[in-house]
């Protein structure tokens, strides 16, 4: 769905993104080490949120326009226009979790399991943990990115999308350098911390169900509702992708979501919920 005119709610989180970012390369030398980790991770994860709205159209009629205001690969891990098609893939998917068919899913195929060593089937089943999900899943991600974009590069436009992706990522080593910023806490924060932000959102939002939505609900106070852009209202956001953020929540009502994914996937009390069944504890098999 196009939006006929500007979601300006969403211009301005993009321009909030754009003024932290600019705000933290500004004072960083004024703050602690922990508090512009702290910063840039929050900004990774909102920046994460923006790139998920754009991906499904907003915010405004022109994908151009749209475009320029995410692809900056700030993350550092995901070439944009990559990202957009896996996740539409996603969306299309006929069958949700499915690692054949889900481009998403953290689960693996009966023969891949078979097939894994050791090391291997721990870290799978790490990652089913939220504990291990943040702390491994970013760097399991990018891992992930990187081999799905060197195989795209056998195509000229996979190529010229990747030789792209690398030229932005220099120009902002070159723009952190000249402003003082350590490359290392640049990595930690907005890489690393924005991305393990953004693990702990997209954690149990599906679960294999046999019958029912395989898509969950986190109810969240404002802070975190904002972060993801209500993207915790999962169920409701698979059922009407194309509407903005900010109007999730009203649809949420409309669609009873809340009924619906506890009948299904899961409906979570908040992220602390989430983190007092899984932080440690399995979050189901790793075999689909």
């Amino acid at each position: 769905m196009v939006p006929d005119r500007i979601e300006w709610p969403t211009v301005g989180v993009a321009l909030a993104i754009a003024g932290g970012f600019g705000a933290v390369l500004v004072v960083h030398d004024q703050l602690p080490a922990v508090t512009t980790i702290t910063l840039l991770a929050v900004l990774g994860a909102w920046y994460n949120s923006l790139q998920h709205e754009v991906i499904h159209g907003h915010p405004t009629p022109w994908r151009t326009v749209n475009t320029a205001l995410a692809a900056a690969p700030l993350g550092l891990a995901v070439p944009f226009g990559l990202y957009r098609d896996i996740h539409l893939a996603h969306h299309r998917s006929s069958d949700l979790t499915d690692p054949r068919l889900d481009p998403e899913s953290f689960h693996v195929t009966p023969e891949a399991w078979a097939r894994a060593g050791r090391a291997h089937r721990v870290l799978l089943l790490a990652l089913r943990t939220l504990a291990g999900r943040m702390v491994l899943g970013p760097l399991v991600a990018a891992g992930r990115w990187a081999r799905t974009g060197i195989a795209a590069m056998r195509t000229p436009a996979g190529l010229a999308r990747e030789v792209g992706h690398i030229g932005a990522i220099v120009v902002m080593a070159v723009v952190l350098r000249a402003v003082g910023l350590p490359l290392w806490i640049y990595v930690v924060g907005t890489a690393w911390g924005g991305g393990a932000l953004s693990m702990m959102r997209s954690f149990a939002e599906h679960r294999l169900v046999e019958e029912g939505t395989r898509s969950a609900v986190v109810r969240s106070g404002p802070f975190f509702s904002v972060l993801y852009l209500n993207n915790n209202l999962h169920h409701t956001h698979h059922e009407r992708p194309g509407l903005p953020w900010f109007a999730l929540p009203a649809a949420h009502l409309e669609l009873e979501s809340d009924q619906v994914a506890d009948d299904g996937a899961g409906l979570y009390a908040g992220y602390g919920d989430v983190a007092r069944r899984f932080l440690v504890r399995p979050f189901g098999t790793p075999v689909r």
